[in-house]
């Protein structure tokens, strides 16, 4: 079961840009399940990142 995230972002700005030159089509022989797997763990990490981020600025608005 997924845990419950109690954060509050004031101010996040995420700006994601990536040329289309870049990037590499999908082979047809590529399990779905992996693609889905990796797309997932790819959004958590930047979910992770981002909080992690909030959390900092936070804890350096407190310390000012």
């Amino acid at each position: 079961m997924a845990r419950q995230r109690d954060t509050i972002a004031d101010k996040v700005r995420l700006v994601l840009d990536a040329p289309d030159a870049n990037v590499t089509p999908l082979r047809s022989r590529a399990d779905p399940r992996l693609v889905s797997l990796v797309r997932l763990l790819a959004r958590q990490a930047a979910r992770d990142f981002v909080n992690a981020e909030v959390e900092a600025a936070r804890q350096r608005d407190h310390q000012d």
